[in-house]
């Protein structure tokens, strides 16, 4: 039992002559050697554990750090492969270490493969950008060939000195006709405003540009104002284009007949609050899709049998 107890000092004063520095052995590589033992992070431990087997080769601690160090740098090297922080944190503890020049590589690589994904990420942001911008004016374009049918339409329907010079249209609508741009001119008893509207659609991949042809014409009989009309060629497929966000450059006769129905539905919606279909609205015989007449006036919707021959809106006095 004697023996026993005394075995048991012997080995905790060796512990405790261990765990103290010898006299050999300078403050400065003991505090190296205590901090690779209980530094609170890897870190730590790696770099001073590192710097003590660099100062202190022949230490009285160095076989056991060495044998520490390399299992454990090995192995935070080879964690930190995938990772830029782990990396950066590497290279700060250990700017001399085993693997410096792979993990430099490896963060030159790693800094170059998300500078190029920072770019693709920004030129797809940009591209985004562009097309959502480009969505946006699109669908101004289309509002704006829409709209620009609607106003003139208005115009006509409007128009109550059939029978006059064109001195007598409102102010608004002569503005209108001969001084915003494209200009509208006379020849003989033939006064014409042409208005092309360009606009887009979306295709199957990407969006289809198109382009509306819209007359204004205003058509006298001794200078004086007999009819007045809206015309161009296919003009309701450009228009049920543009309200349906479809493209139609070579309709098919259901497509045809389908856009000349899109567009007459419009057309009846601007007539209604003058002309409306109850008091007015007639019977109507191909190639005139829609008839109204009342109150002085005669409305005639007409399609085209061909696509050279223009659709037209006519707006004209009241017929016995």
């Amino acid at each position: 039992m004697k023996r026993a107890l005394l075995a048991a000092c012997v080995a905790l004063q060796a512990a405790a002559c261990a765990a103290l520095p010898t006299l050999t052995e300078r403050p400065e590589e003991y505090h190296l050697y205590r901090t690779a033992r209980i530094a609170p992070t890897l870190e730590e431990r790696l770099r001073a554990a590192d710097r003590y087997l660099r100062e202190a080769p022949r230490g009285p601690h160095a076989k056991k750090l060495r044998t520490w160090f390399a299992g454990a740098e090995e192995k935070y090297y080879l964690q930190a492969f995938d990772r830029l922080p782990n990396l950066y944190a590497y290279r700060d503890a250990l700017p001399k270490g085993p693997h410096i020049e792979e993990v430099e590589a490896r963060i030159y690589a790693l800094e170059a493969r998300k500078a190029r994904r920072a770019t693709r990420e920004s030129e797809e942001d940009t591209r985004i950008a562009a097309t959502q911008a480009r969505l946006r004016d699109a669908d101004t374009d289309r509002r704006a060939v829409v709209t620009t049918f609607k106003e003139w339409t208005a115009r006509l329907l409007r128009i109550e000195s059939f029978g006059e010079p064109t001195s007598e249209l409102s102010d608004e609508t002569i503005f209108a006709f001969r001084l915003s741009e494209p200009r509208g001119a006379c020849q003989g008893d033939l006064c014409r405003k042409l208005l092309p509207l360009r606009y887009e659609v979306p295709g199957e991949r990407e969006l289809v540009t198109r382009e509306a042809l819209l007359e204004v014409e205003l058509s006298l009989e001794r200078g004086l104002l007999s009819r007045a009309r809206l015309a161009g060629p296919e003009l309701w497929t450009r228009l049920a284009e543009a309200l349906s966000l479809r493209p139609l450059p070579n309709a098919t006769p259901e497509e045809r007949a389908d856009a000349v129905n899109r567009a007459s539905m419009l057309v009846r919606a601007l007539l209604e609050p003058t002309l409306p279909a109850g008091e007015c609205e007639k019977v109507a015989a191909p190639p005139v899709v829609l008839l109204r007449q009342c109150r002085g006036r005669r409305v005639r919707m007409v399609a085209g049998a061909t696509p050279v021959e223009d659709d037209i809106l006519e707006v004209a006095p009241s017929q016995p």
